[in-house]
């Protein structure tokens, strides 16, 4: 890491240090969390508040700031909260459905390259539908192409991990036609990628 990127890491994390530690009135949290009085003390009860707190902080603009920070060191499109729309072969995302429910119930095994194989012969006819997605992290020039990253818990329950698997498929179809071995497909008709101005909670892409 360079050292004006490590400066920059580091005044980041003493100001949102500052920022999220907060003072808690112990009477109102009581009447808050009546029945956590019964399992902590009002020290835990002060303890318990604070975490939650700063957790949720945490998710929300410490993980993909500091994603950004470290990422634009090396690249120069790094961009928080990536919209990314276009429009999808029905069958195509048919495909991506039906992975992510075989997944899900222990019906396959994981497989990217064969699952996005599948996603892409899966084209019928020229109907199709506008989709959107969104990317915690996306890294424009980067030097295999566009890099999606969804930024997610260690341990994130099941619903977590189809919705992001399903998201990471559906960008993967949206951009597959920057390679010329598939650009003969018609799966994708419309690409635009726009950026949101707000912030979201985080995750962690493979």
């Amino acid at each position: 890491m360079q050292i004006n990127t490590r400066k920059a890491v580091h005044e980041f994390l003493k100001a949102f240090t500052r920022q999220s530690l907060k003072t808690f009135d112990l009477e109102v949290l009581k009447r808050a969390y009546p029945f956590h009085r019964l399992f902590f003390d009002d020290l835990g009860l002060v303890a318990f508040k604070q975490e939650r707190s700063m957790v949720t902080r945490m998710g929300q603009s410490l993980y993909p700031e500091l994603a950004r920070l470290i990422a634009s060191e090396k690249y120069s499109e790094v961009v928080l909260e990536k919209v990314i729309e276009g429009e999808l072969n029905v069958a195509a995302l048919g495909k991506i459905d039906q992975v992510v429910r075989e997944l899900r119930s222990g019906q396959r095994k994981p497989n990217h390259a064969m699952e996005m194989d599948e996603i892409y012969r899966a084209t019928s006819g020229r109907k199709t539908r506008k989709v959107r997605v969104i990317a915690d992290v996306f890294i424009g020039d980067f030097v295999k192409g566009p890099f999606f990253i969804e930024l997610k818990t260690p341990k994130p329950n099941l619903d977590i991990c189809a919705e992001s698997k399903s998201k990471i498929l559906t960008f993967k179809a949206l951009w597959q036609d920057r390679n010329p071995l598939r650009r003969s497909l018609p799966l994708l008709r419309r690409i635009s990628g726009q950026r949101m101005k707000r912030m979201r909670p985080i995750s962690s892409h493979d």
